[in-house]
């Protein structure tokens, strides 16, 4: 059990938190649980928001120092400062405060030899949001549709996150649409996810990959335009294009070692069930084609850096150079 997850149980929380990683929906889930405990709903004297890496420690300094008005404690919110990035003077500040202000630091990236993260971890509490595990995330579905009078099968819940990925938040908002698309029905089924998550953009990249290593032109910029219906950025998919093809080239090297499904997802980083679907569509292509892509996408990146390129031109011609390759590989 974590750490934070003791105190809120136990009702004794520390005066400093931290709460970091990749997985924001964790990151949101315990900022607004030390919220709640930490300051009254509404609160707004006694509670301060600091957004950005606009915020200043020194500015941050004077509010900590003011006492409470009405209330136990004053409470700090800092978002997303970059203060566990850089040298700054936050730790000495924190020192100095009195005992009824709280400071509860919620952050995408830090530094661990950062000298205010070292001075959390001694004197505070350090949360670290990590990506969650296959099973814990089925289990975490599993008690999301129970709470709300619903119920969904492992096999719906593998195919739920292989359209729509292992991000929680996505996942929170996909739930939210299946249990109102359901209504008064107890069960979510596959068909039920395939009409309301159909076009979500993992499972998009993933047919646009099919479409290119099958040289299917037209159906990969269809989905292309679909995409950028749903008002997804063009740079974002072209990051997910890399991502997807580093997945499968990886594939590709593991896959003679004779390493057991859970052994090959650990060290790429996907769940064990997605495995088989991704080592389907490496076989389509040869390592050469893969890497040529991925040496594509970087310079086309730096064409768009260099204001070469439109972004929404460079994923375009991300997708006819693959095409086009594929069609000479043949």
């Amino acid at each position: 059990m974590l750490k934070l997850q003791e105190e809120l149980k136990k009702g004794s929380l520390s005066r400093y938190h931290l709460i970091c990683g990749e997985e924001r929906y964790m990151v949101r889930y315990y900022k607004n649980a030390l919220r709640e405990r930490l300051s009254a709903p509404e609160d707004e004297m006694n509670c301060t928001l600091f957004q950005g890496e606009q915020a200043e420690p020194s500015v941050i300094a004077d509010v900590g120092q003011i006492l409470p008005f009405m209330a136990e404690r004053r409470l700090i919110i800092v978002q997303d400062s970059g203060f566990f990035k850089k040298a700054n003077d936050m730790a000495d500040y924190l020192a100095d405060f009195p005992d009824t202000t709280y400071v509860v630091f919620a952050e995408r990236e830090v530094d661990k030899r950062s000298r205010l993260y070292k001075w959390i971890s001694k004197n505070g509490c350090v949360t670290e949001c990590q990506a969650q595990t296959e099973p814990m995330l089925k289990q975490w579905i599993a008690g999301y549709l129970k709470r709300q009078g619903k119920a969904m099968s492992n096999a719906a819940a593998e195919h739920l996150m292989e359209r729509v990925g292992t991000d929680m938040e996505t996942l929170n908002n996909e739930l939210d649409k299946l249990i109102s698309y359901v209504g008064e029905r107890d069960a979510v089924g596959d068909e039920d996810i395939d009409a309301v998550c159909a076009g979500l953009t993992v499972s998009r990249i993933f047919e646009m990959i099919d479409a290119v290593a099958l040289g299917e032109r037209n159906r990969a910029l269809r989905l292309y335009d679909d995409l950028l219906a749903n008002r997804e950025q063009p740079m974002s998919i072209l990051y997910l294009f890399s991502r997807h093809i580093n997945i499968l080239l990886q594939l590709r090297e593991l896959s003679p070692m004779g390493l057991s499904r859970s052994e090959i997802a650990k060290k790429i980083g996907i769940p064990p069930f997605t495995v088989p679907k991704y080592s389907k569509q490496a076989g389509l292509f040869t390592t050469s084609r893969l890497r040529g892509m991925l040496e594509q996408r970087i310079q086309l990146e730096e064409d768009f850096k260099r204001g070469r390129l439109s972004d929404q031109l460079a994923v375009e011609m991300f997708l006819i150079q693959a095409l086009t390759n594929g069609e000479k590989n043949d």
